[in-house]
């Protein structure tokens, strides 16, 4: 059994077990239909006698769409072969394990996973963060979706370093002054866990930061605020934060770099650009800022894609604005980056082939235009050895 220690995150865009019949009547809620539902159906229009009619179609389109896309995402996932796998958009356990089962163990690849974990989150559509684990026992999992404002800010707070972090933010800083409610928009989980050969336990803090389309503006601060909760928490569990061995993982909705496409699918790169901001064009209106900003500032951790050529980094393709951006990450603190062995692999064979610059990928059989594929994010996997490695 290898000492090393293998993690992947990945968004794994929707994993549902459930229909959102919400959707017959909420405008906003119809945007996560299946594209043929949204073609072929009128809604009801609130007319109720329509609503069997309207179900029937949805189950239609699941069943032709649903099953090649969680091939493709199990073939993924298989391809990252980690020990660890923090997961996001996930619907709730039962979804987990019967996806697992169902389709992750059919490729018969990737030996036994015991461990589960999903405490649920925030999440208005039920989006859920989750674990999944082998050769590794978490001994310890805790949800901080319950972390509020006045944990961060009051004077006898159990976070003394949030205050201070929350004047270096100001974007931040006018977030949590009118936040109504709850800090993270899903959750951030913690787990500790024990790899044999390490000496020491190793902390995971697995995200989804506050998504960056929706009508409200500004979420970067959003974003930021989230960021600044999850070094608090790594600041008040750690004496010395840099030294202890830690990661945030996760599809954190920020990017520090972008590669655009003309109409004629010439890339053009914008490195260190900003965040996109609220409407979902990903268009650059934060003046520089990034809502990774706290957890890399002062060298507090380190983006382990970072090394990666510009033009390389990328976990996600915007079709709207036609624009790849790495919104995946994995941050870790110094002492767990020098840990690090092996390139960051970036799993893009399940990505649809309307993404630009992708000719020379192979993908996965019957991905699609469009659709089925994987996910709409890449799977990011880095590999940690027990040993410190050589400063090159």
């Amino acid at each position: 059994m290898t000492t090393n220690l293998r993690l992947c995150t990945f968004n794994v865009e929707n994993l549902f077990r459930r229909f959102d019949f919400g959707a017959f009547t909420d405008e906003q809620a119809q945007s996560y239909l299946p594209p043929v539902v949204r073609f072929l159906s009128d809604f009801g229009d609130g007319d109720l006698s329509k609503f069997d009619d309207f179900k029937r179609m949805m189950e239609t389109a699941a069943i032709a769409q649903y099953d090649d896309h969680r091939q493709h995402t199990a073939l993924a996932l298989t391809a990252a072969d980690a020990h660890l796998y923090c997961l996001q958009e996930v619907d709730n356990l039962d979804a987990l394990n019967r996806f697992w089962a169902l389709y992750v163990n059919k490729i018969g690849k990737l030996g036994d996973f015991p461990n589960f974990v999903l405490q649920e989150g925030d999440d208005m559509r039920g989006i859920d963060v989750a674990a999944v684990s082998r050769d590794i026992v978490p001994v310890y999992a805790r949800s901080h979706a319950a972390l509020t404002r006045g944990d961060l800010t009051r004077n006898d707070s159990r976070y003394p370093t949030a205050n201070a972090l929350l004047d270096r933010f100001p974007l931040a800083r006018d977030k949590v002054d009118n936040l109504r409610g709850r800090v993270f928009r899903r959750d951030a989980l913690e787990l500790e866990i024990e790899k044999a050969g390490w000496d020491d336990r190793i902390t995971v803090i697995n995200c989804h930061f506050k998504s960056m389309g929706g009508r409200s503006r500004n979420k970067i601060g959003m974003r930021q605020l989230e960021a600044i909760a999850v070094r608090a928490i790594l600041e008040r569990k750690f004496d010395d934060p840099a030294s202890a061995l830690w990661v945030v993982c996760g599809d954190l909705n920020s990017y520090r770099g972008v590669v655009k496409y003309s109409t004629d699918d010439t890339p053009r790169i914008e490195d260190e650009a900003a965040d996109g901001d609220g409407d979902g064009s990903g268009s650059l209106r934060g003046n520089g800022q990034s809502g990774l900003d706290p957890l890399l500032a002062d060298g507090f951790g380190q983006d382990l894609l970072a090394d990666l050529p510009p033009d390389t980094r990328w976990t996600h393709y915007y079709a709207g604005a036609r624009h790849k951006t790495q919104l995946d990450h994995v941050i870790a603190s110094p002492a767990m980056a020098r840990k690090m062995v092996g390139p960051v692999q970036i799993i893009r064979q399940g990505v649809p082939f309307r993404v630009p610059g992708t000719d020379g990928i192979a993908r996965y059989p019957r991905i699609g235009w469009d659709r089925p594929k994987a996910s709409d994010h890449c799977p990011v996997t880095v590999e940690f050895s027990a040993a410190n490695q050589p400063v090159t």
